[in-house]
């Protein structure tokens, strides 16, 4: 693995500090239902098309529910040549308010 784990309480300060973006991993109907603030959807089965619009000049990172799937994209665009960090744990470990 050449990322960088982080806790997902971590998210946000990270993405300020590093200029990042915050990328939701899971379906676009998870995404509406709700979502870390600032975050862009990228579910994972675009990913593993390869469809990815994302400027490779930013770090993504990357979070899901629990960190599963996460995990897996993550190496995936790692695979792809982006700069990414995986959020450990996931939303069900994210204690601030969501977006919808």
């Amino acid at each position: 693995m050449a990322f960088e784990n982080i806790n997902i309480r971590k998210i946000v300060a990270t993405a300020l500090s590093e200029d990042a973006i915050i990328v939701d991993v899971r379906s676009e109907k998870r995404f509406r239902y709700g979502h870390i603030p600032m975050a862009v959807n990228l579910p994972l089965e675009r990913i593993e098309t390869g469809i990815v619009n994302l400027p490779k000049s930013h770090t993504l990172i990357v979070y899901c529910d629990t960190g599963g799937t996460s995990i897996k994209a993550a190496r995936l665009l790692d695979g792809m040549g982006y700069s990414v960090i995986n959020c450990v744990g996931g939303l069900a470990n994210y204690k601030a308010s969501l977006t919808k």
